[in-house]
């Protein structure tokens, strides 16, 4: 059992540690520790041999093990931690007109990437909890037209596609009615479901030619399944990983349904120290914050990077950046749901 003596000696030697990257002695410690520099000593070696502290070969120091990372994140780390040093550069990040959604969240990626050294990812949210709020086309020429979605009265989604060659004239416009009889208020999933079961037994009493119609659906629709990932700071996985993560790195769906695993509602922050069952992510830190986006639901923000990393810090630049980022995208949306002038 750790003793709160332990524990805080414990607890510094991973803060001291984390911004010294060295050894930390007993000496180092007295400053803060109420103790001599015997029993400090002591302290340090139970907690060697618990398996919390390392002997680095090269001094007398002690080094935080993978075990006493999992012990301090999980007995000892404040995950509403916020350094207020941290405010201004986020914040002064932040200091621009959005033109979307990507823009906002490339934004928070890049920088939270460029602070940290690491690996972030940033995930919308789920496609299973956005709705289909609004569907229109737009005929550009007589070849071509443009299908006009919205999510959730706030996420735009436009696919642009070839008109099918048999489509009549007034065939644009029963594709418009088919989606908005069938599809307008429903969740995406039940759209997906619709489209697999649904649609290819009525499709006939709304199109005189329905060939190639489903792969047109298919076509308009599929952009809705799919999830939208940021991530930042591939690169920087090299300087703490090996080529496998950087690898894994690539293959955006496979992040996304890895950062999505795991996910609790009642657990809004999930910090795993080893504990990943993907294989690129087994000897690393992943740290999941799920934050609110108004009017929409939650999207997720999660860091990977190494063992060592400074939690303090990390979680502090994680709450900072999911509040201001709930603060842009509440400005966003609300320019985009209220009425303003044009300017000519």
């Amino acid at each position: 059992m750790v003793t709160a003596r332990q524990n805080d000696i414990l607890n510094l030697i991973i803060d001291m540690f984390t911004q010294i990257r060295e050894p930390v002695g007993s000496k180092a410690l007295q400053a803060s520790i109420d103790s001599s520099s015997a029993t400090i000593r002591n302290d340090m070696a139970k907690l060697e041999k618990m398996g919390f502290l390392e002997k680095a070969h090269t001094s007398s120091g002690r080094l935080p093990s993978r075990a006493g990372f999992q012990y301090f994140v999980q007995h000892s780390l404040s995950l509403d931690n916020i350094d207020d040093q941290d405010v201004y550069q986020v914040i002064k990040a932040f200091d621009y007109e959005a033109f979307g959604l990507e823009d906002i969240f490339r934004t928070a990626s890049q920088l939270l990437a460029d602070l940290t050294g690491y690996t972030s990812v940033i995930l919308d949210v789920a496609p299973k909890h956005q709705r289909l709020t609004h569907f229109d086309v737009v005929q550009l020429s007589n070849h071509d037209a443009l299908a006009v979605m919205m999510l959730d009265d706030a996420k735009p989604v436009t696919v642009q596609f070839a008109i099918p060659k048999h489509f009549l004239a007034k065939d644009l416009e029963t594709l418009k009615t088919l989606v908005n009889e069938r599809f307008l208020g429903k969740a995406v999933l039940d759209i997906h479901y619709k489209l697999l079961t649904e649609v290819p037994q009525i499709i006939h009493k709304y199109f005189t030619i329905t060939e190639n119609m489903m792969g047109l659906f298919d076509y308009i629709f599929q952009g809705l399944f799919r999830e939208t990932i940021l991530i930042s700071g591939k690169v920087n996985a090299l300087n703490y990983a090996d080529l496998g993560t950087y690898q894994f790195l690539d293959d955006e769906v496979k992040v996304a349904m890895e950062m999505r695993s795991s996910l609790s509602e009642e657990e809004p922050t999930t910090i795993q120290v080893a504990d990943s069952s993907e294989p690129a992510l087994a000897d690393l830190t992943v740290i999941r914050h799920q934050f609110l986006i108004p009017y929409r639901g939650f999207a997720l923000l999660s860091v990977i990077g190494p063992i060592e990393m400074d939690y303090r810090r990390m979680m502090s630049l994680i709450n900072i950046l999911s509040r201001v980022l709930a603060l842009k995208l509440a400005d966003y949306y609300r320019y985009l749901s209220s009425n303003h002038y044009e300017v000519h």
